[in-house]
C-alpha cells in the first residue's frame, strides 16, 4: 500500500535540494500527533519518494518549482501506518519545508501491483547500502554498485526485512539483482548524494531487474528496497522499457 500526496506549490517558489529530513519530520510529526501506531518500531516500517515537478528549473538556491502542484508518494507494509499518515496530513492541511509551507490538496491511496517472480523496477528514491562501520575503521562507508557484494547486501536486507515484519525468515530466499546497463551508460550521472540533517547518504537512480522469491520482492516494493528507507531512500515503482514510456525518469535529487 502507498499514499500519492498532491502538495500545492505555487510557481516560483524555490525548495531546498536536501529536503529528505524535512518530508521524515513531517511523516514522524504527524503519526505522533495523532498517537495511533501501537508499535513505534513501525515507525522505522515506511519509504518515501523524491518530490515530482510538474515543471521546475535548477538555480543555485534549489529546485524552483514552475507548476502549480508537485506530488509525493509513501509506502508502508503496515497499512495501518499509513492510514494514520492520511489522516493526519488531511487533518493538518499542509506540509513544511524549513520555512515554506505547502497546502496538501489531496491524498489518494494506491493499490499494489501484482508482485510476480520477476520484476524490473526503476527508482522514486535513491538505493543506498550502508557498509559495516568495524569495516571501515568506523567510519560510515556507502556501498558502490561496483562492489562485488552490492547485490548480496539488498538481497540479505530483504531477508533480515522479512524477519522483522513476519517473525521468520522466508521459506526461499533465491533473489537476483540485475541492474540496467544501458541506462547506466546513457545517463551523465546515476549517483545522488544527499545531505540529511547534516549526514550525507550515497545513493543510485537506477532501473533493475530482480527475480526470486515474489515475497520478498513484495517486501522491497512496500518497505523500500537498501537501507536508510525511513531517510527516503529505496522507493521504487514498476519499471516499463524506454519503447513504451514516455520519458525515461529525470528525477530532481
Amino acid at each position: 500500500m502507498r499514499l500519492k500526496v498532491t502538495l500545492q506549490c505555487n510557481p516560483g517558489t524555490v525548495l531546498p535540494y536536501n529536503y529528505n529530513h524535512c518530508l521524515y519530520k513531517a511523516i514522524v510529526r504527524t503519526v505522533h500527533n495523532l498517537r495511533t501506531i501501537g508499535h513505534k518500531r513501525d515507525l522505522g516500517l515506511f519509504t518515501f519518494s523524491q518530490l515530482y515537478f510538474e515543471q521546475y528549473s535548477i538555480s543555485p538556491h534549489g529546485i524552483c518549482n514552475l507548476g502549480h502542484n508537485v506530488q509525493w508518494y509513501i509506502s508502508s507494509i503496515k497499512g495501518y501506518f499509513l492510514e494514520a499518515v492520511l489522516k493526519g496530513f488531511t487533518e493538518a492541511g499542509a506540509i513544511s519545508l524549513g520555512t515554506i509551507k505547502m497546502p496538501v490538496n489531496s491524498v489518494e491511496v494506491l493499490a499494489t501491483p501484482e508482485i510476480s517472480d520477476s520484476m524490473e523496477f526503476s527508482c522514486m528514491s535513491p538505493i543506498t547500502v550502508c557498509c559495516n562501520p568495524e569495516a571501515t575503521q568506523g567510519h560510515m562507508r556507502y556501498g558502490r554498485i561496483e562492489d562485488h557484494d552490492f547485490t548480496e547486501k539488498l538481497r540479505q536486507d530483504l531477508i533480515n526485512k522479512h524477519y522483522r515484519v513476519y517473525d521468520s525468515l522466508p521459506t526461499n530466499d533465491n533473489l537476483n539483482f540485475e541492474f540496467n546497463q544501458r541506462y547506466m551508460a546513457n545517463k551523465r550521472r546515476v549517483t545522488r548524494l544527499i545531505n540529511f540533517n547534516g549526514i550525507k547518504i550515497l545513493g543510485y537512480m537506477i532501473p533493475f531487474k530482480v527475480s526470486g522469491n515474489p515475497e520478498l520482492i513484495r517486501v522491497g516494493y512496500l518497505m523500500g528496497f537498501g537501507n536508510r528507507n525511513n531517510c527516503g531512500f529505496g522507493m521504487v515503482k514498476v519499471w516499463y522499457p524506454p519503447s513504451t514510456q514516455e520519458a525515461i525518469d529525470d528525477e530532481v535529487g
